[in-house]
């Protein structure tokens, strides 16, 4: 068998192999537009398995290979931390991969099924889109403040605080970025209707967003996030890999009898850390566990630190209803 390493780039793919007997191939380098070289190359290799190294481009060569052999993926920052080079070449990056491979000594990567990671380019985008939408709100606001107005409505950004602001003259540059700025917030609304649908219509594909649903502060677009960023919750072993992957848990640095625990490690999804900060602070309005949970740490801490701590009870939280959801759903076929 061989074992392939992968060093993708944005327009080359370079591909070098090693197999069983430790015969080396010469590493090629092909264009990323040649799929069909690519697909040539390591089907003429027979069986294989082929390691890829995570990136945001790598979906489209993992699904283009997968036919011919099996895939994994590379977890980027533990590769690093267990390699120390003087040279670092694309060929040389990709002939280490490849001998990693050999000696199933790759650090893994978690590779969603192909629906969570439409789910997760879903959620994402709509994401995106409102913080755009609020940065626009906010360049608005400030046209305001240099020329010295106040809006005449409570919320400027509804039907008629938009009507308002177009019959405003801010000057002449000043009117040519209002009205670009208008513009940016109708598109936005119009885009974020559009996603509101589509996630409607989501609810049925995934209904184990059901067992969010009912946690104060989560909405069907943070159930949806959840779950996409989570994908197979069966994956997690234990509540705290949730939090560790969500990037909530703190450092740890100890030696001898020292031990220093600093600030969050920010590792892990990013969008999966940013949503359970946000909703900690609307659940422990009503939750009285959490809230007294958050007032204990805020008093020998900070407002900041209780609150990251709450966030990762939270994810522990979650994670045990769609666990529980899940085990109901497949305990019903065998109790009928």
């Amino acid at each position: 068998m061989w074992y392939l390493g992968i060093d993708l780039h944005r327009l080359t793919v370079v591909i070098a192999g090693v197999n069983d007997a430790g015969e080396a191939m010469n590493a090629i380098t092909i264009r990323c537009e040649d799929t069909e070289a690519i697909r040539q190359t390591v089907e003429k290799l027979g069986p294989f398995r082929a390691v890829i190294e995570a990136s945001g481009t790598y979906r489209w060569l993992y699904d283009l290979l997968r036919p011919y052999g099996a895939v994994v993926l590379a977890h980027p920052l533990r590769l690093r931390a267990m390699i120390q080079r003087r040279s670092k070449t694309d060929k040389l990056d990709a002939k280490l991969l490849a001998n990693l491979l050999r000696i199933n000594q790759i650090p893994l990567a978690y590779i969603p099924p192909e629906r969570y990671q439409q789910l997760r380019d879903l959620t994402r985008t709509r994401a995106r889109l409102v913080r755009e939408q609020a940065l626009a709100k906010i360049q608005l606001r400030a046209i305001l403040a240099r020329q010295n107005r106040q809006a005449p409505y409570r919320v400027p950004f509804g039907k008629r605080g938009l009507a308002w602001f177009r019959k405003q003259d801010f000057g002449p540059i000043e009117n040519l970025v209002r009205d670009e700025l208008l513009l940016r917030l109708e598109h936005y609304y119009g885009q974020l209707e559009i996603l509101q649908e589509k996630m409607v219509s989501l609810r049925e594909t995934f209904p184990q967003v059901e067992a969010l649903l009912d946690i104060h502060g989560i909405g069907l677009f943070s159930a949806l996030l959840i779950v996409g960023e989570l994908g197979e919750v069966d994956r997690f072993h234990t509540a705290k890999q949730v939090g560790a992957y969500a990037g909530l848990t703190a450092r740890v640095n100890q030696s001898g009898g020292h031990c220093y625990r600093g600030s969050i490690t920010r590792q892990g999804s990013p969008w999966l850390r940013w949503i359970f900060v946000e909703a900690a602070m609307h659940v422990i309005k009503e939750d009285m566990a959490l809230k007294n949970f958050y007032t204990r740490v805020r008093k020998r801490a900070s407002a900041k630190i209780a609150r990251v701590a709450t966030a990762r009870k939270l994810s522990e939280i979650c994670w045990k209803r769609l666990v529980r959801w899940h085990g109901e759903k497949v305990s019903e076929p065998a109790s009928a």
